[in-house]
């Protein structure tokens, strides 16, 4: 139809120059630029041939005597309708070719450009799963097609897959083509030797060990990809093979740090524990041995203070060793909180019976409100998260120092305070006193100044009940460490002055 537009209108153009008295050549010119024009429209060589074969019949017909014929009565017309035919016939075919590598390149930067948008999204990957949903993502925008993207363990198990469309690959024909691909390194599946009766092909993502995956391209029943899409998954499945093989390594060295610092923290920790159970362990033997040994000549009352040390020091061996356990338990995710209804009243009053046995001189003290406070959380947990703070406490204040236990609700929180009148913490120190097997450097009153695991074990019991625990110096001097946990009812009144 568009042809014989043209033609038409060369015709009528042409009409139009002879009866102004305009000579053949230019007549000529018009047709051959209708030539070129249909041919440029047409993009084929056929279609090429046909316009200036009609072209030329169309000249003889309408322009050369007889008219309305196709015979030539001059002898020159046979060489005009030649020449004619020829540059008509070239000029068009160069036309077409210019025209074809114009648009090759257009789909050239069009491509480069995917895949430079498409490699700055593949650097902003964070994980396997990240990475076979965007590639999956991109290459179905690309092609407008079903895509498969699956990334496979050495094993050659599935590790990772992502699909964009319909999920025709889950087909069992699709999966053994798939599978091939991942096996053999091949392109599998449509359009291919091996399993050409699937409707997908694949092509296999290699990197410096191996396979890794392979990506699935479905045309909804169209055939195989094109040569350009298919240098275009060459081209992408590299970038992807690069990515996956550095998040790969990432995750090995992650694990490998992980494995340095669990070694690391085990060696600390039998150092450590090792030097703590000495401290105790030494003073039991020593004060036993004393006794022993000087049985019938030592009084009454040395025995009684060498068997109050033995009972200061089995203490303390058995805060360290509870403390271990159960820092070992959260380590391992095997600790299990026994949520039960509490009165808060009773976990503070428990903890401070207990530390008061080895209080050194030391005031301690509670205050608590006049109404009961119900929570729903572990009492055995908290009751030794107070016992570590009030030992903390007794141990770093000097003998006859003032330590308090405050008890209020605050914001639909139970708040627990523990608060001295010490020398309080360094600046150095203060940061890092949750950090695990930290010890401080200032001077400490009491047997020792352990392992390092008791505000770090309190962390991590009040966090597994939801809450956060702080700790700061006060003004003018002496340290406070509260904490909070979910009340069980709303509070019905404000905090206590807290104010000491």
């Amino acid at each position: 139809m568009a042809y014989a537009l043209i033609m038409a209108v060369c015709t009528l153009v042409s009409i139009l120059l002879r009866h102004i008295g305009a000579i053949e050549s230019n007549i000529v010119m018009v047709y051959l630029l209708g030539i070129l024009l249909f041919s440029y429209l047409a993009s084929g060589y056929i279609y090429s041939f046909a316009a200036s074969v009609c072209g030329v019949l169309l000249y003889n017909f309408f322009f050369t005597e007889p008219y309305f014929t196709l015979r030539a009565y001059s002898p020159d017309y046979p060489i005009t309708f030649f020449v004619m035919f020829v540059v008509g016939f070239f000029t068009s075919m160069l036309t077409i070719r210019i025209k074809r590598e114009t648009m090759l390149s257009e789909e050239r930067e069009e491509r480069i450009k995917s895949l430079y948008f498409i490699g700055k999204r593949l650097l902003g990957i964070k994980s396997e799963t990240n990475l076979a949903e965007v590639s999956a993502g991109e290459i179905g925008d690309q092609f407008s097609a079903d895509v498969l993207v699956q990334f496979f363990d050495p094993g050659g198990n599935v590790r990772d897959r992502y699909t964009v469309g319909t999920d025709i690959f889950s087909e069992d024909k699709e999966r053994v083509a798939a599978l091939e691909a991942c096996r053999s390194g091949s392109p599998c599946g449509c359009g291919t030797k091996l399993f050409s009766e699937g409707k997908a092909y694949y092509l296999p993502v290699i990197g410096q060990s191996g396979v890794l995956g392979v990506i699935g391209v479905s045309l909804h029943g169209q055939g195989a990809p094109s040569s350009a899409q298919r240098e275009f998954l060459d081209a992408i499945a590299p970038q992807i093979a690069v990515v996956l093989e550095r998040e790969r390594l990432y995750e090995k060295q992650e694990e490998t740090q992980i494995q340095i610092q669990r070694e690391r923290l085990r060696s600390d920790m039998l150092r450590t524990i090792s030097h703590d159970f000495r401290t105790p362990l030494t003073g039991i033997m020593g004060s036993a041995s004393t006794i022993l040994d000087n049985y019938d000549t030592v009084s009454d009352s040395i025995k009684k203070n060498f068997l109050q040390n033995i009972y200061e020091d089995a203490g303390w061996l058995n805060e360290l060793v509870e403390n271990i356990l159960n820092m070992t338990r959260f380590e391992e995710g095997k600790i299990k909180l026994n949520l039960e209804e509490e009165a808060a009243e009773e976990i503070v009053a428990e903890a401070v019976a207990h530390v008061k046995k080895r209080a050194n001189g030391h005031r301690i003290t509670a205050k608590l409100p006049e109404n009961i406070v119900l929570l729903r959380a572990d009492g055995v947990l908290l009751r030794q998260v107070l016992v570590n703070l009030l030992g903390n406490a007794v141990n770093y204040t000097p003998e006859g120092s003032e330590i308090t236990v405050t008890l209020f609700r605050e914001n639909g929180r139970v708040v627990f305070e523990v608060s001295d009148d010490g020398p309080g913490i360094s600046q150095d120190d203060l940061p890092h006193m949750f950090e695990r097997f930290y010890s401080r450097r200032d001077k400490a009153y009491g047997p020792g100044h352990g392992a390092g695991l008791g505000l770090s074990l309190c962390k991590s019991i009040v966090e597994a009940h939801g809450g956060v625990i702080t700790i700061e110096n006060r003004k003018p001097h002496g340290t406070v460490v509260r904490f909070s946990v979910l009340t069980k009812e709303e509070p019905p009144y404000a905090a206590p002055d807290t104010d000491r």
